[in-house]
This record gives structure tokens, sequence and C-alpha cells, in this order.
């Protein structure tokens, strides 16, 4: 249901039920969190590339499932053997790029928006989803959409859960870029971050990106201050200065362990 390859810094990981247009099911959750469990614990891994097989990123839940959920009024209980939160993705220390064609609904669409960038084909098919299927904004898409898009657009799209398209969601900030091979552009990002982005730096920015409205500015500057002499005298802080004045690709360090 998940497959995983790894490329030169890079962890493709690829949601695959091409059958069912990679609908989403407990099973299909459990092989995806420990698949980027395993990227992040992979020093040589650097950045993850997020996609979807056969032309489709994933449509929502499997209707097989959401039929057994309205009969039995309750949630598959498989769910509670998953180790990791339903926000693990978020935990990543590794920057996560999602790389969408085809259906993109419901929480097919959280897990697009728990990835760092996003980028979605021009004729892709976009929905929250969850009010018309009679379903609270789960799995945090309300948290995650009002942070990314606005909480406009964030009004808009849960409350009407209509369908919008890739070149739409670019113009409302729910995606970076619109191109039309997304996954060939995902993986050109990630390839170039991978060669020459810090991957302590990188990490450590996404975690703190994560949690920042729970700061102040002036909680954010002192905080950052205080970890500064550790980066000011790291190996990756010399590299970077040392290749930026020699005009070559740094040599940067792996990430052995998350911030």
């Amino acid at each position: 249901m998940v497959h995983t390859e790894r490329d030169d810094g890079v962890a493709i990981i690829t949601l695959h039920r091409p059958e069912r247009r990679n609908a989403w099911t407990v099973e299909m959750q459990a092989g995806y969190y420990d698949a980027l469990a395993s990227a992040s614990a992979d020093p040589d891994v650097r950045v993850v590339v997020v996609t979807g097989a056969g032309g489709s990123f994933c449509p929502g839940a499997d209707t097989q499932a959401l039929d057994t959920y309205s009969q039995t009024g309750t949630t598959n209980p498989l769910a509670a053997r998953i180790e990791q939160p339903e926000w693990f993705p978020s935990t990543v220390p590794k920057p996560m790029i999602a790389a969408v064609e085809g259906p993109c609904a419901g929480i097919g669409l959280v897990q697009a928006l728990m990835c760092d960038i996003r980028v979605v084909a021009p004729d892709a098919r976009l929905s929250t989803a969850f009010v018309r299927r009679g379903l609270p904004a789960m799995h945090g898409g309300e948290w995650l959409l009002e942070r990314i898009a606005g909480a406009a657009t964030a009004h808009e799209l849960l409350l009407t859960g209509r369908t919008f398209d890739g070149t739409e969601a670019l113009r409302l900030g729910v995606a970076h870029e619109a191109v039309d091979a997304p996954l060939a552009r995902a993986l050109e990002l990630a390839h170039d971050m991978a060669a020459r982005c810090s991957p302590t730096s990188m990490a450590h920015i996404k975690q703190r990106l994560w949690t920042s409205r729970s700061r102040t500015l002036d909680e954010t500057v002192v905080e950052v201050d205080a970890v500064l002499d550790d980066f000011l005298s790291s190996d990756d802080f010399r590299e970077g200065v040392a290749s930026f004045v020699e005009r070559r690709t740094p040599h940067f360090r792996g990430l052995s362990h998350p911030l």
C-alpha cells in the first residue's frame, strides 16, 4: 500500500493502491507513518517527497470504510494500534514535499497540508469534502487550512466542501506551485535542498515553523538567540560559509536524530 524509494538524499514515498485510486485505509496510514518514521531515522535521507500512484494522490477515506463507519457509528478500532499520532507527519524532522495529481480530498488533502511544500498539477481536483459526508473537519484539517491559506479561505473551503483545481489551489495559497509534472518538479526541489541545505538547519526551522503561533515575536528572537552559538560553532555553519566563499556545492552532515 506504500512504496518507498531512496534517491541521493531523497526518500520518495508513494501511496500505492492504484486499483482504489490510493483511497485511505487504516492499513495505508500505518504503512505511511512507518515509512515516515524510517525516513526520519535515516541520516542519509534529507528530504521526503510524498506522491500517489496511478495519477491520483488520495481521494480521501476508502468508500468501503466509510460505509462500515456509517453502519457501526464508530471508527475502525484497528486505528488504535497505530503507534504515531495523527499529526505525526508534521513532526518529521525532514522537509516534506507533496506532489499532487488527480483527486486529493478529505484525509488525502490533510496529508498534503501536513507536508511543508505542495506542488500540484493544474488539473488536480482538491476538496475538504467533510461537510459533504456529514463529518467535522477531521484530522486537524481546520487548523491546517486556516494556518496555511488564511481564515477566509479556510471558512469557504471547509464550509462548502466544494472541489477546486490546482490552478485555484495556487491562487488561494493552498499550493506553492501548479505545474504539469508535479512529481518531477517536487524531485527537482528536493534534490536541490538535499544537496545545498543543512539538514540540521532545516530540521530546526521546520520544527519552529510548525509551533510558531504559540510564540510572540520577542519570544521567537530570544529562543533562536539561545541556540545560535550552537549553530555558529557547528561544522555545518563552517561548511556553509566556506562553500559560499569558494562558490561550490556544500557538503553538509546528515541529520542523525530529530532536534
